[in-house]
């Protein structure tokens, strides 16, 4: 019997899968704002962002396997 918190239940699975694709969208946008950016704090900012939900989708990529 799995345990509540195993990865290969269906619905714990589809809810990995969602954070992914929303931590790569949110990856996108960190982008999108960061070349909008003005001034290099905005860049900044929006690239620790951008690599913060990297590793979130990476770990809920690991999450689907």
């Amino acid at each position: 019997m799995p345990s509540p918190t195993d990865p290969s239940r269906g619905g714990g699975r589809l809810l990995a899968q969602a954070g992914g694709f929303a931590c790569a969208f949110a990856v996108f946008l960190c982008g999108w704002f960061a070349m909008r950016a003005a001034d290099w704090k905005g860049i900044l900012l929006f690239t620790a962002l951008a690599v913060v939900a990297a590793l979130m989708a990476a770990e809920f990529r690991k999450r689907t396997r």
